[in-house]
């Protein structure tokens, strides 16, 4: 019994001491790390997360994420390909201290343009495959950093911005902070009138049952789903509508009830065919 006590004595030793060195590590990896991100860390489906350095669960990101993507006449919803714009990462928040890290990719979760940085509030990331944008140290005491982005060359239909970011509580430790992840979609231009003859929709908006009649007009079957992108150009709706066949479809979209009024833009993909048309909420 005694020599019993004495092992579990020594485990529980050893148990804690391997508990307290993860803690430690991760203080001094987020000590470090205060001047960016090391990269890979938005929650994209080929990344981790904050959380891998600082303690916690990561947290919906929607009401704290802000993106807003803009050409030189203001904020847009659809990208050309080729051209430059503006993205503006806002965080809803008067914390002192925060960070970021963003990355644009396509549906199959490859590199979407290219980024670069516009100030020393933020800095470039090259992870080979991918590149992104994080927070510099100059940027710490921000809630909000610009960035350039160049959309790709050719329509790779719908792009998303991988967004986490850090609401911190300055003690330069793992524990503490908030980590906010968000999911941001612009579609392209060209979708429209490279796809014309492929595809079409129409769409109606019917309040009574907070509903999106949905014609789809298809020249070829596919499986189809739609995004519905704010003006701000955040995702909030987004379903896999099952595969459609050659014509007329006819397909109901059941808004969410936390959706407000206002004008949206429907990013319709069949079988990689890919059309927009902007619709009212009322």
């Amino acid at each position: 019994m005694l020599a019993f006590g004495a092992i579990a004595g020594t485990l529980t030793l050893a148990s804690f001491h391997s508990s307290n060195q993860a803690s430690i590590n991760k203080n001094e990896n987020v000590h470090r790390w205060s001047t960016g991100s090391p990269g890979g860390k938005t929650g994209a489906p080929i990344d981790g997360v904050c959380t891998d350095c600082h303690e916690g669960t990561v947290q919906n990101g929607s009401t704290m994420n802000t993106v807003v993507i803009s050409d030189q006449n203001g904020p847009v919803t659809e990208y050309t390909p080729g051209m430059d714009y503006e993205v503006t990462i806002s965080m809803a928040t008067n914390n002192a201290k925060n960070g970021f890290e963003i990355v644009p990719l396509a549906n199959d979760n490859t590199q979407a343009g290219t980024v670069s940085t516009l100030d020393n509030n933020t800095q470039f990331i090259d992870l080979g495959a991918t590149k992104r944008i994080t927070h510099d140290f100059a940027g710490n005491s921000l809630t909000s950093w610009s960035f350039a982005w160049t959309a790709p060359n050719t329509n790779v239909g719908d792009v998303t911005f991988y967004l986490a970011t850090n609401l911190t509580n300055g003690n330069m430790g793992g524990n503490g902070d908030a980590i906010f992840a968000s999911q941001h979609v612009i579609g392209s231009t060209a979708s429209i009138s490279n796809n014309i003859v492929k595809l079409g929709i129409q769409s109606v908006y019917d309040p009574t049952t907070m509903s999106i009649c949905l014609t789809i007009d298809s020249k070829a079957s596919g499986e189809t789903s739609i995004n519905i992108i704010g003006l701000d150009g955040k995702s909030v709706q987004f379903e896999k509508l099952g595969k459609v066949s050659v014509g007329e479809t006819q397909k109901m979209i059941k808004l969410d009830g936390g959706i407000p009024k206002g004008v949206y833009v429907l990013h319709v993909n069949v079988g990689n065919n890919f059309t927009s048309k902007k619709v009212y909420v009322y």
